[in-house]
């Protein structure tokens, strides 16, 4: 598995080869700014957005697993580490920050 992570306003990257969505090459995005994590085809450029909106709000330091389709980021604002399953539609909050109310520490 490759790794590509571009920073800018929070962008990281996973270069990883399909299949995720569709059986293609790909990056994984995680958009802090617009709160969201995207596939971006490596061949056309063609973005999809992978989490329903409202899922993640600032995602950070994301990782793919291929064989359970399942996406694994870290959200700076809500203080969580999250994985999402892309098989089962399924949000799952692993590790909530209890000592953060209210800080921001990133």
């Amino acid at each position: 598995m490759n790794h590509l992570c571009a920073r800018t306003q929070y962008i990281e990257m996973l270069s990883l080869p399909g299949p995720l969505p569709n059986d293609a090459n790909f990056f994984i995005v995680a958009d802090s700014y617009l709160g969201n994590i995207y596939q971006v085809d490596a061949t056309t450029g063609v973005t999809s957005q992978l989490l329903p909106i409202g899922v993640a709000i600032s995602p950070t330091s994301l990782t793919y697993d291929p064989t359970d389709k399942l996406i694994y980021w870290a959200d700076r604002v809500a203080h969580t580490i999250n994985r999402y399953s892309l098989l089962t539609i399924n949000n799952t909050v692993i590790y909530r920050d209890p000592f953060s109310a209210g800080k921001d520490y990133l």
